[in-house]
């Protein structure tokens, strides 16, 4: 063997255990976090998924919250998408018109049990949304609902199709801006950090939010009456992604335990959380004082005669994005729903 060989081995040797050093290394992870700390999809959803990661790489791969957001909360995906953090929550109405496919999940009155729909909502995006790459800048790693979206008011009765009429309402997704508009509403686009603030100095009449979330930032201190629309106004929807080069950083082998127990396990886990969350915010903000009204059948139907346009604006902006069948992907997400007794 040369001397030539004998180096060209040596460095081979050097840069294979180089790369398997590389390999073994502990990634960390930084999680942007903007939920408050006793938030349930941060306590009981979020926190113990990121420890599972922790688990099914033995280790190799921790994630650690940030103390507060990085950057904005409607800008969660662009601070993923630029490595300004390396994974975070985003609430897809936050960036209105921008993922238009999702909005499809989110038409009013698919189903009120958060339980029915948690699978449903990672399927139908698997099969129809994500092939067309919808979120190329980021690796989603979850895709999911929140709570069913309700109406909460400082006093206002929302009950009747009447009482929305010149009502300013707070809106998290561009589908609920269009139910408040074609309900003679005015809505208000904001994240729900800001809606406490906003309800108290009479800037709104109410707000769309999950009961569960409600609670969670205290605005039943603000907002005193709840309207129950049966089969959900709507549902926002949310994903979890992570940065690319920060996923690269991650073994084959520990990327696939990661999946394993992301995506549709995760929004199932999600959708069952919820909808026990639910039940028990109404009860705690019912105890507390909060009126709670339930809009009955006649009035649900004149305000599903109301948002029919919405299904058919949906389709043209699903075909204008890439997606044909749009009805086809409408017709998937109900009958998943249906097939899981909602």
């Amino acid at each position: 063997m040369t001397l030539f060989t004998r180096t060209s081995l040596f460095a081979g040797l050097l840069l294979a255990a180089g790369t398997l050093a590389a390999q073994a290394e502990d990634v960390i992870l930084r999680y942007s976090n903007w939920l408050p700390a006793g938030h349930p999809t941060n306590t009981k959803l979020i926190a113990p998924w990121l420890a599972e990661i922790a688990r099914v790489t033995e280790g190799r791969v921790k994630v650690e919250m940030t103390p507060k957001v990085v950057g904005s909360v409607p800008a969660q995906y662009d601070v993923v998408a630029d490595g300004l953090a390396d994974m975070s929550l985003m609430v897809m109405g936050y960036a209105p018109g921008r993922f238009p496919l999702i909005e499809g999940m989110e038409l009013p009155f698919y189903s009120d049990n958060e339980a029915k729909r948690g699978a449903a909502v990672w399927r139908t995006y698997e099969k129809y949304i994500a092939p067309l790459d919808t979120f190329p800048e980021v690796v989603p790693l979850a895709i999911f609902q929140t709570g069913t979206q309700h109406i909460f008011t400082t006093g206002r009765d929302l009950s009747t199709v009447e009482g929305y009429v010149g009502a300013k309402i707070r809106s998290s997704t561009p589908s609920l801006n269009r139910i408040l508009e074609l309900m003679g509403a005015t809505p208000v686009s904001k994240p729900v950090s800001e809606v406490y603030e906003l309800a108290s100095g009479g800037v709104i009449d109410g707000a769309t939010n999950p009961p569960d979330s409600t609670l969670a930032f205290k605005l039943h201190e603000v907002l005193n009456r709840m309207t129950f629309i049966p089969g959900g106004l709507s549902n926002a929807t949310a994903m979890i992604s992570v940065n690319p080069d920060a996923w690269a950083k991650i073994s084959e082998a520990d990327q696939k335990a990661i999946l394993e127990i992301s995506g549709e396990k995760f929004a199932r886990a999600s959708g069952d959380m919820n909808f026990a969350e639910t039940v028990k915010a109404i009860e705690t903000m019912q105890a507390a004082g909060m009126t709670l009204d339930r809009m009955d059948d006649a009035e649900a139907a004149k305000m599903k005669e109301k948002v029919v346009p919405m299904t058919t604006e949906w389709l043209e902006k699903a075909k204008a994005a890439g997606l044909e069948n749009g009805q086809e992907m409408l017709d998937f997400f109900a009958a998943e729903i249906a097939a899981a007794g909602a």
